[in-house]
Order: structure tokens, then C-alpha cells, then sequence
């Protein structure tokens, strides 16, 4: 018997809205969610996502994404549990935290294949991947089964298996499909390691798709790990590097080999075309850092693309960022004031931009659930 409860509430065309339940906590679909990479967003106050009037949406933030390759490395997995979980840990009980599989942080490293550098920093293997740590150097090893157990530790609600992500350039059709093996070994891995304890823990594990723009690979890849999809399943490798298009075609490509019934994630997904685009393709979720990230760069959302607001010509601009965004900042504040802050080095600027970006995206989201709710099919 499945542990999270995903009831899809209406159909429109190609879009739907869904309500995932876990652990006692309920969310609507489709929904962004913060990244909590260390568990916490820097410089914004944990309670600014929680309550609505700050978002000035219907629904409060309910699951967050935290990052399972820094929480290892630093305060080691083993301190969060003992401080009986990220949700303890955080004073967070009433959220869901998904954390994924650390990969993409040791991929980060892998980029450096070319460099002299390269074999101190990564050796990737069929079943385990060993990693020098970003802090001090040590020596560290992930196979697929102490990824599922480290998340334990953690007391994740939702676990991502370790996968492998193909880098875009230099490198063949021929070695993306050995990486798509290597994955496929590791999910029968992982789903046969979280199968014993499956019964009696509250956690949940996914797969994750890859193999970036080869249909065939794609379409294989989703048969395979959906085997392995108990509850969830997520859709990596999009919206990196390729194109909008190319983003498009694929997860037209790959979608109709997922299972319907099951939510539907699509990792680092963060502006607002791309979410609009990929809920009306069957998509449920997304996640990135970029929000926050553009915040602590000055830059916010808003109707006219994205606004940098260092830039001179909004010295003089007492208008809020966006007139459709109802949330604090943009209730609160004029872009001259948010220039002023960016300009003075004012660390209130990373707060205030970085809750309007995350509001942005939880109010976009909203908005098209309700607009699927008042469709007629």
C-alpha cells in the first residue's frame, strides 16, 4: 500500500491540480518549492514562508527541499539526527522536506573532467561514486544504498535515489547510455535497499529520469524507473542547458511513459515561462535555488521579464516590483527603495527580493490552479 496519497482533483486539456498527502500534511499541485539547500534559505526568516500574508496566497508553503550531499559534509547527518530530524532541527514539523540524492552536488565536481584536477575530486564507478569534500578535502563515498540510508538519518519525508546526470557537451550518445545503465543499476539497488524498511518507516523514495535530449533514452528510461516509482517520480536533466524548445520536446517525449497516477516532479525548474509551460505537459512540481539566488543579486520577477534593480533608472521608480504580486515586498516597498537598499549594501534587499521571488512563483502557481478549477472541459 502506497504512503502518500496523490488525488488529482480536475483535468483541464494538459494541465491538472492534485492534492499530495504525507505524514499528515496536505499540499495542492502543481507548486514550487523553496530550496532550503543547508536547511535554511539565506537571510530570509524561516516564518516569512510560512504565514499567508507574507506570500498573500491561500495556502502556505507545505514542502521544502533541502540538499543531502552539504548536510552530510556539514553538520554531518548524524547531528540532525540526533537532534531528532531536519524537521526538529529546523522547527519545522508542519512542513514536508524533500531532500534529494546529492549527485548533482558531486556532479558539480565531475564538470571538471578535463581539469588537472580531475582524479582527486570524483571517480564515478557502476555502483558507487567517491568524492573529495568541498570543506577539508576528506575522502567520501555514496553508493546507492547509504544515499537512501543518510536520508534516513535526516528523517526526509521524500528521498531521491542516486542517480547519474550526463553532461551536456563532449560526450557521445554511446556513454550517456552506459550512464542511463549505471542509473537503472542503482534505482533496483536503492528500491530493494528502501523495500525492507519501507513498512515501517514514514519516507518515501523516487526515481529519477534522465538521458537530456535522446528520445529513445528517455523513453526507456522512464519505462525502467517507473517500475520503481512506488509513490513519486521526478524528471531530471531539463532546463539547464538546453533550449526552451528542446525542454519542451522532451518532456512531450518522456510524459506519456510516466505513470498518470503518480505526481510528477521536474527538477530545476525556476522561471515563470518554464512553469507555465511544463503544467500544461502533465507536470506537478518544481524546485530551484535561482529565486533566491537572482534576490541576493538584485534582480526580482515581475510582468516585465526580470528587473535588476541596481540599475540606475529605478532611483526615482516609486512603484511596488510587480502590480500584480500582492506580497509584502511588493505591498510594502517601491523599487526606489529596494534600489536605495541594493545600492547601500543594505542586506535587506536579499530578504526582501528573495521572499517576492519565492511569493512570485507560489502565487503563479495559485493562479493557475485556480484557473484549471474554473475551467469548463
Amino acid at each position: 500500500m502506497n504512503k502518500l496519497d496523490f488525488k488529482i482533483l480536475k483535468e483541464h486539456k494538459n494541465a491538472r491540480v492534485g492534492e499530495v498527502t504525507l505524514n499528515g500534511v496536505s499540499f495542492k499541485t502543481p507548486c514550487f518549492m523553496p530550496v532550503w539547500t543547508k536547511a535554511t534559505i539565506k537571510w530570509l526568516l524561516l516564518d516569512l514562508i510560512r504565514q499567508p500574508w507574507y506570500l498573500w496566497t491561500s495556502e502556505p508553503v507545505k514542502i521544502i527541499l533541502a540538499n543531502t550531499y552539504h548536510l552530510y559534509l556539514r553538520p554531518w547527518e548524524r547531528i540532525v539526527k540526533n537532534a531528532w530530524g531536519l524537521h526538529a532541527f529546523m522547527n519545522r514539523n508542519d512542513w514536508l522536506i524533500l531532500t534529494d540524492s546529492g549527485w548533482f552536488q558531486v556532479f558539480s565536481l565531475w564538470l571538471g573532467k578535463k581539469t588537472k584536477q580531475w582524479n582527486s575530486l570524483v571517480k564515478l564507478m557502476d555502483q558507487w561514486v567517491e568524492f573529495a569534500s568541498i570543506h577539508d578535502g576528506s575522502r567520501h563515498l555514496f553508493t546507492p544504498e547509504k544515499v537512501i540510508d543518510i536520508q534516513c538519518d535526516l528523517w526526509s519525508d521524500i528521498m531521491m535515489m542516486l542517480d547519474v546526470c550526463s553532461p551536456v557537451t563532449n560526450i557521445t550518445k554511446e556513454e550517456v547510455a552506459s550512464q542511463m545503465w549505471i542509473t537503472h543499476k542503482r534505482a533496483k539497488q536503492a528500491h530493494e535497499h528502501m523495500s525492507k524498511i519501507y513498512d515501517s518507516t514514514k519516507w518515501v523514495l523516487f526515481p529519477i529520469i534522465q538521458w537530456w535530449l535522446y528520445d529513445d533514452l528517455r523513453e526507456h528510461s522512464a519505462k525502467t524507473l517507473s517500475a520503481y516509482a512506488v509513490d513519486w517520480i521526478a524528471i531530471g536533466w531539463l532546463s539547464v542547458w538546453e533550449t526552451k524548445q528542446e525542454m519542451e520536446h522532451v518532456l512531450k517525449a518522456t510524459l506519456p511513459y510516466v505513470p498518470k497516477e503518480k505526481p510528477r516532479y521536474l527538477m530545476w525548474v525556476w522561471t515563470p515561462e518554464d512553469i507555465v509551460m511544463s503544467t500544461w505537459q502533465w507536470v506537478d512540481m518544481f524546485d530551484c535555488v535561482l529565486p533566491t539566488r537572482l534576490g541576493r543579486h538584485w534582480t526580482a520577477f515581475s510582468q516585465d521579464w526580470q528587473l535588476r534593480l541596481s540599475n540606475a533608472k529605478f532611483r526615482e521608480d516609486y512603484t511596488a516590483l510587480d502590480a500584480s504580486c500582492k506580497c509584502y515586498t511588493c505591498k510594502c516597498y517601491t523599487k526606489a527603495y529596494l534600489h536605495h537598499l541594493c545600492k547601500e549594501w543594505e542586506m535587506l534587499w536579499w530578504i526582501l527580493l528573495s521572499l517576492h521571488n519565492i511569493a512570485y512563483l507560489h502565487q503563479l502557481c495559485e493562479s493557475i490552479r485556480n484557473n484549471i478549477l474554473s475551467s469548463s472541459n
